[in-house]
């Protein structure tokens, strides 16, 4: 009656079919695991429906845009997506031109486990997390092992089909380059890789889960989540560190691995292939055993954890937020920001909800918590080569535009103000006697430049000041300025429904990937442009300034007058 209901049996897609049929080859697995399999697979294969038939962000009016959204109806946005990842990893074939197989898939592995941990935490969290599962399906019949294991089968699903596009070229380069041996051993490891991600990441919410209650537990996660991330970051760094060129000229490299590399456990995936290319040695046997025994040991603690995740996940919904709470630093930027008293409120509005939404903060802060690990990479690899060459840190040109990393966080802001776990109250927006559309927009604008950019940008201003002279600081409030405006215009592009009016979905994980690509390109080249004209031009710098003041000035206050805001 429910496939029939839901339309399963008529609508359901292929590729949906295919992940039905792939996941029942594994029904003795799950049954093994305590799982009703039959209850699991009729979950996860409702769940894959109802992401397919997720709104579609742009509706097209034309007779041809309506025959071709009729033709990919009940297609996911999500596996639309994947073929920009894939195009983006067969870059990553250069790694075969260097001749050291461990170099190779030192790097590999790390690509893999940052692109597959990034989102997870930032697109995957709310799913795991979500606690109206255990409301609606809990109270059925149905164990709690059960629906934990048809959350993390959903979630694999979309996970193992990232996994295959961001690997897929290098698996394939291998078994042509170094043989059906390493090929077989890529295809075995990269899946195991990511069966580790997830497994983490569940664990991780578990343990908080099981020690913390109420909101104060909505915060450790979000923290939880910040701290995963920055491990990725400075995993990646440490890796980096056990890479060393002994001819630049022709590309020969090697790994300078030291006893605390140990703890680095993508390494442990690389082992294997020093196996078959150096032949036996007692490091690579230590690897592999903390690659196994880290593995049965991630499969038992799921086993026995599983079950108290979904039970625990209840706590999420317990305890009152602060959201009352004023502090003076919101007080003060909004007085002075915004002198309209509608904007003032849409200000106070927007600074609060993405304050206590927890949906907001698992999928915005690891990001934003990565942009503090860049300067200390940065000084770092910085620092080591002006101890060769002679120079100081504050002479680098990378490091002195340090400030402008922020940039990189925008398009995912200017996302993640669409959504919210209270869109259906989005009607109220509706009852406004008048048209305050460019009002709303610039006192969201306003709230997160002040809650979100400028601190970022502050910081790492000063760590940049520090280690230079002020003669920098003209270019550092430029830009702050370049940062401001590019922020009003792609809030302006990408919000064309009220913010806070959607939903955040699994199938529209990778939307707008392209158009953030398109964004970096144009971003880049204004940049630039911005530099020549600093450093090639006297004054360049203040006749920079005094542009860009006046169009930030003009967005601030008069800018989306007629803007107007979509209710569906």
């Amino acid at each position: 009656m429910m496939r029939n209901v839901f339309g399963g049996d008529q609508k359901q897609k292929e590729g949906d079919q295919f992940f039905i049929k792939v996941i029942r080859k594994f029904a003795p697995l799950y049954r093994r695991f305590g799982v009703d399999y039959p209850i699991m697979e009729r979950i996860v294969d409702m769940k894959l429906i109802m992401d397919s038939r997720q709104e579609k962000v742009i509706p097209t009016n034309s007779m041809w845009g309506s025959q071709k959204e009729k033709e990919n109806e009940d297609k996911n946005a999500f596996f639309q997506s994947l073929w920009l990842y894939g195009f983006i990893s067969l870059l990553l074939l250069f790694l075969f031109v260097i001749d050291n197989i461990q170099f190779q898939y030192t790097i590999f592995f790390s690509y893999v486990f940052i692109m597959l941990f990034s989102t997870l935490i930032a697109n995957f969290s709310t799913i795991l997390l979500e606690t109206k599962d255990q409301i609606l399906i809990g109270t059925k019949p149905v164990s709690s092992r059960t629906l934990s294991a048809a959350k993390t089968t959903h979630v694999f699903i979309y996970l193992i089909s990232l996994t295959v596009v961001i690997a897929g070229p290098v698996v394939i380069g291998t078994f042509v380059i170094h043989g059906i041996l390493a090929g077989l051993l890529a295809v075995i490891l990269t899946v195991t890789a990511s069966l580790w991600c997830l497994l983490l990441t569940i664990l991780t919410y578990a343990t908080v889960l099981k020690r913390f209650n109420g909101e104060k537990l909505k915060n450790i996660i979000a923290y939880s989540q910040i701290g995963i991330s920055v491990f990725t970051v400075m995993a990646y760094q440490i890796m980096n560190q056990a890479i060393q060129f002994i001819n630049p000229s022709m590309l020969e490299v090697q790994l300078n691995l030291q006893w605390w590399h140990i703890f680095v456990f993508p390494l442990w995936f690389v082992a294997p292939f020093g196996i078959i290319t150096n032949g036996f040695s007692l490091t690579y046997l230590v690897y592999i055993l903390l690659l196994v025994g880290g593995s049965v040991g991630l499969a038992f603690l799921y086993y026995f954890n599983s079950d108290k995740l979904e039970a625990n996940l209840q706590k999420l919904e317990s305890g009152e937020g602060d959201t009352d709470k004023r502090s003076w630093y919101e007080n003060v930027t909004g007085k002075l920001l915004c002198w309209d008293k509608n904007e003032l409120g849409y200000y106070h509005f927007a600074w609060q909800l993405t304050k206590n939404e927890r949906e907001f903060k698992t999928r915005l802060y690891p990001s934003l918590a990565a942009l503090f690990i860049f300067p200390i990479v940065l000084i770092g690899t910085t620092y080591r080569l002006t101890l060769e060459t002679g120079g100081s840190v504050g002479d680098s040109v990378f490091f002195r535009y340090m400030p402008y990393y922020a940039l990189l966080v925008i398009p995912m802001l200017a996302v993640s103000l669409k959504y919210s776990k209270n869109y259906k109250a989005h009607w109220i927006f509706g009852m406004k006697s008048e048209d305050h559309a460019g009002v709303f927009l610039r006192g969201i604008i306003k709230a997160m430049l002040m809650k979100l950019l400028f601190p970022i940008y502050l910081i790492l201003s000063v760590v940049v000041l520090v280690f230079s002279d002020l003669s920098l600081l003209p270019a550092i409030i430029n830009g702050f300025l370049v940062v401001t405006i590019v922020f009003s215009l792609q809030v302006k592009r990408t919000i064309q429904q009220y913010p806070f009016s959607k939903r955040y979905n699994a199938s529209e994980a990778n939307q707008g990937c392209l158009a953030t690509i398109i964004f970096f390109m144009i971003i880049g080249v204004a940049a630039g442009g911005i530099f020549a004209i600093q450093t090639l031009i006297p004054f360049g710098a203040y006749i920079i300034m005094a542009i860009l003041a006046v169009v930030a000035t003009w967005l601030l206050t008069k800018g989306f007058n007629n803007h107007s805001l979509s209710m569906e």
